[in-house]
């Protein structure tokens, strides 16, 4: 028997659409990969990875499960040398936000309108959704899970060509609702506590520069703590 996925690739799993193919970027063990194509969410399966000993981990996995036939193994700087013919969602998870931007920066068909990016950043989220949304992506949802005391987001992100404009706060939460569940509300929760921190180090330099951006996220928080109170009501 396989062993289960854990909470944070479960929710990538279940945010992949049915498609004929999806690319995993960094798939290290490649557990998730071959959920997807074993349980027929698609029909086949790109593993790829920077380093070598990770791919052998997932040829591993993929034998052990009797999907190699399915599965395509490929040492690769993020989408470099992938096809987009019948590419239907591209995962990219466990990454730093600008190492997320910098892969679909440097692939020629990130704006391929038929494929659905699962991005799960591990830093710099707020600058992930800035980057999708000037860019012409739209953030059709974000979901959140907690996986051994960390909370995460996923991003599920379509190109649509289309330039949104967007409220500076909502760099922070951007399609995340916090009144979905409590892993939504508690993902909020955090980073109103995070900008909290910053927005007092900042008052406290005293600069006038330091003061601005104080100000700035002042608005943020408050708006952000708007939103929480909503989601608190949702979850009563």
């Amino acid at each position: 028997m396989s062993p289960p996925l854990d909470p944070r690739l479960d929710l990538i799993f279940q945010m992949t659409p049915f498609c004929d193919t999806a690319a995993d970027i960094g798939t290290d063990h490649g557990r998730l990969i071959c959920a997807l194509v074993e349980s027929g969410r698609i029909r086949r399966g790109i593993a790829a990875d920077l380093n070598e000993k990770p791919l052998e981990k997932a040829r591993r996995e993929a034998q052990r499960r009797g999907l190699s036939h399915r599965l395509e193994f490929l040492q690769t700087d993020g989408l470099t040398g992938i096809s987009p013919e019948n590419l239907g969602a591209v995962i990219i998870a466990g990454m730093g936000g600008e190492t997320i931007i910098h892969i679909l920066e440097s692939w020629p068909y990130s704006q391929d309108q038929g494929i659905t990016w699962l991005l799960q950043p591990m830093t710099k989220a707020e600058r992930l959704r800035v980057w999708l949304w000037e860019h012409g992506f739209s953030l059709a949802r974000e979901s959140c899970c907690t996986a051994s005391g960390r909370v995460y987001s996923v991003i599920e992100a379509r190109c649509t060509g289309q330039v949104l404009p967007h409220r500076d706060w909502e760099q922070y939460l951007g399609a995340i609702c916090p009144g979905e569940n409590s892993h939504t509300l508690r993902y909020v929760r955090n980073k109103a506590a995070e900008l909290e921190r910053i927005t007092a180090g900042l008052a406290s330099a005293g600069t006038p520069e330091a003061l601005r951006e104080a100000a700035a996220l002042r608005e943020a928080v408050n708006a952000i703590g708007a939103q929480i109170e909503k989601g608190e009501t949702g979850n009563v």
